[in-house]
């Protein structure tokens, strides 16, 4: 093994620099035109001049050939959707005042079908190809401010108070949520008329599609009459074209999504849970008779979340993504449950952490399209060819990534000290390792904490690795994709026996004799930021810290965060004026006297998911505890520093390499393992 990571380097190639994140792109969004004979895909590409992630749709045949982008200026274009007859694609474009819904033919003619206020939240087309739907968000007035004195003319005056009286009114990479509703709309493509279809007050959702007869919208949404206080709790329902009556169709605690006739019009295809109010639920696929609703689960014994299903074109299977030991993957799922799987290896189109993800799309005839990636290589557009092997048909990154050392990821298990459950991680290694020398070491923590790292690509942790630390990033209890009990370990006990496994995964790397015990690092976001705060509280192994975007105080958190109703009771038994024992209890905040490691601490600017004051209350407490410490604010970055800017995550790695080069006692004279 350590042969292979030695090996993995070219001593001739140069390690990552900053300056090629600028230069980074990945595919996603693959769209297979119905009669498999293109692909649309949306292209990701990070822009230096404006130092952002630019979208644009492409077109690739399934043997590679024919790679083209649908326009050749730099217009944002994006939700590439087919015609089911394959013969025209819709599509949005950044408009002049808006966004267009633009649809284009085979031929290239292409014309602009309407002028939306803003981003549709879904796009369908009806089977008959004659139809689009969409739906849009439309503001209300909201409530008044008090009546004042009229002012004088040409008087100033403040800007009036705003008022609220909703539980949910603004939302972490949106900021503040104006009152308003979802309503759906339909154009007819051949005449361009539109037409209403709901109008109600309760809305609708961009998680819809066409009825097989075309007379319906099955859409998925939560039109319960109240302001957010209730648990998340999306159903099923029939909104009729004509009548604009709607109907609920499913009726169970727990959320119900993703609605999918199937082509011969007897079933709909969908996912859910029933709600536990467990931290962590796998979500399953159901199918629903479209005649007699009545209902089972495909995928009960899979003890894995599945997701974005779609229907195999003679109505006998369904397709579904799911997550396994950090892999994420493509199964096709009989009407009996019998699950096969036809592809392997996606990976999302993000280049901050190695979070798992990916996105794929099924012809009529069975081939997938879909996002492959590795640790070394960026999200690119791949098929299974007609013996199921996987064929790579772009090939992205080649010019910027030529000659550049980009480490493999090296899957390790250990057996955890707090009861010997196997755990799962990966290891990058610097350009020259060479494990008769020592390194420092670098433990990274994902968040969620109910998500999944995986050997996929990350700029961040590589640049981490190209600056000569080997970096060590695991899936410690509470992870997905190892199963319900598994994630549910740390339900009402987060953090707890999460620090035991990561401290086991710290030990497991010491045993190798090629790490520096004087030279450990930590760092993660969100709940990785949380479970560093946890760390330092609780041992001083580490040479320094960084905890960015941490939960600190439970109860502020709970509070202030921008999803109150939430995580009270899906993370905690009782309200935390009911225990408030109980989250000091499992506040980092509650063990900061006991810190005395270097901690840096970093937060976005506009972050309202684990708000700027959580990291602020730290912050303070160190600072008055006298440990070194320091305070970096990403401005205007909501919760995803990393994914909002190229030049972002590179401020991310540079302040946390920085932060730990000051606190790095240096390697021993002889810089050899004992």
């Amino acid at each position: 093994m350590l042969a292979f990571a030695g090996a993995a380097w070219s001593q001739s190639d140069t390690p990552l620099q900053a300056e090629t994140v600028f230069q980074l792109e990945a595919a996603s969004e693959p769209q297979f035109a119905p009669d498999g004979s293109v692909i649309a895909y949306v292209r990701r590409t990070n822009d230096a001049a404006s130092d952002q992630t630019r979208s644009s749709i492409w077109f690739i045949l399934p043997d590679g050939n024919g790679h083209h982008a649908l326009m050749e200026d730099a217009t944002a274009t994006g939700m590439p959707r087919w015609s089911p007859d394959s013969h025209y694609l819709a599509y949005t474009r950044a408009g002049d005042s808006g966004v267009d819904l633009h649809v284009r033919d085979r031929q290239g003619v292409d014309r602009r079908v309407t002028e939306l206020p803003g981003a549709p939240g879904g796009l369908a087309w009806s089977r008959d190809g004659r139809y689009l739907a969409y739906s849009v968000f439309r503001t209300q007035p909201g409530p008044a401010a008090a009546a004042l004195p009229v002012a004088p003319e040409g008087a100033e005056r403040a800007p009036a108070a705003a008022i609220e009286n909703r539980l949910l009114f603004r939302l972490d990479g949106a900021g503040p949520i104006p009152p308003g509703t979802q309503y759906f709309y339909r154009v007819e493509l051949e005449t361009g008329d539109i037409t209403a279809l709901s109008q109600d007050a309760l809305g609708g959702s961009g998680d819809f599609a066409f009825s097989h007869d075309g007379e319906a919208l099955i859409f998925s949404a939560d039109r319960r009459q109240q302001l957010g206080e209730l648990p998340p709790d999306n159903e099923l329902h029939r909104l009729d074209i004509t009548t604009g009556a709607v109907t609920q169709l499913t009726d169970r605690r727990g959320p119900d999504t993703s609605p999918r006739p199937s082509p011969d019009g007897r079933w709909i295809a969908y996912l859910g849970f029933d709600d536990e109010q467990m931290g962590y639920h796998n979500t399953e696929l159901y199918l629903r008779a479209t005649e007699t609703g009545e209902t089972r689960s495909l995928t009960a014994s899979l003890d894995r979340s599945v997701g974005d299903p779609q229907w195999a074109s003679d109505s006998r299977s369904i397709y579904v993504q799911f997550d396994d030991r950090g892999t994420t993957r493509v199964a096709q799922v009989s009407l009996d449950g019998e699950l096969t799987i036809v592809a392997d290896g996606l990976i999302g189109a993000t280049f901050g952490r190695p979070y798992t993800g990916g996105d794929y799309s099924v012809s009529q005839s069975g081939a997938v399209a879909f996002t492959l990636g590795s640790p070394q290589m960026p999200a690119e557009l791949a098929v299974t060819g007609t013996g199921g092997e996987t064929v790579r048909l772009t090939d992205l990154n080649s010019d910027v990534l030529a000659g550049v050392d980009l480490s493999p990821a090296e899957a390790i298990s250990w057996a955890s000290p707090a009861d010997g459950r196997e755990i799962h991680g990966w290891v990058l290694y610097p350009p020259d390792f060479d494990p008769e020398q020592t390194w420092p070491m670098i433990l990274e923590i994902h968040g969620g904490p109910f998500t999944a790292y995986g050997p996929t690509f990350s700029a961040e942790l590589q640049l981490m690795a190209a600056a000569g630390y080997v970096v060590v990033y695991t899936n410690p209890r509470g992870s997905t994709s190892y199963g319900y009990d598994f994630a549910n370990l740390i339900h009402h006990a987060y953090p707890g026996e999460d620090y035991d496994d990561l401290m086991g995964a710290v030990d497991h790397m010491l045993e190798r004799g090629f790490i520096d015990p004087d030279r450990l690092f930590v760092t993660g976001g969100s709940g990785g930021g949380l479970l560093t705060a946890w760390i330092v509280g609780n041992t001083d192994r580490f040479a320094a810290a960084a905890s960015v975007k941490p939960v600190i105080n439970w109860s502020s958190f709970v509070l202030y965060s921008d999803l109150p109703q939430f995580f009270y009771r899906y993370w905690f038994a009782s309200a935390p004026w009911e225990d408030p024992d109980e989250y000091w209890r499992r506040s980092p905040l509650s063990l900061v006297g006991n810190v005395t490691t270097p901690t840096l601490m970093m937060v976005g600017g506009a972050d309202i998911r684990t708000p700027r004051a959580e990291t602020e209350q730290y912050y303070s407490a160190l600072h008055l505890n006298g440990v070194p410490t320091r305070l970096v604010i990403i401005p205007e970055s909501f919760h995803g520093i990393s994914n909002s800017r190229p030049s972002r995550l590179l401020t991310k790695v540079a302040e946390i390499l920085r932060w730990f080069e000051e606190y790095d006692p240096g390697p021993s004279e002889n810089g050899e393992s004992e």
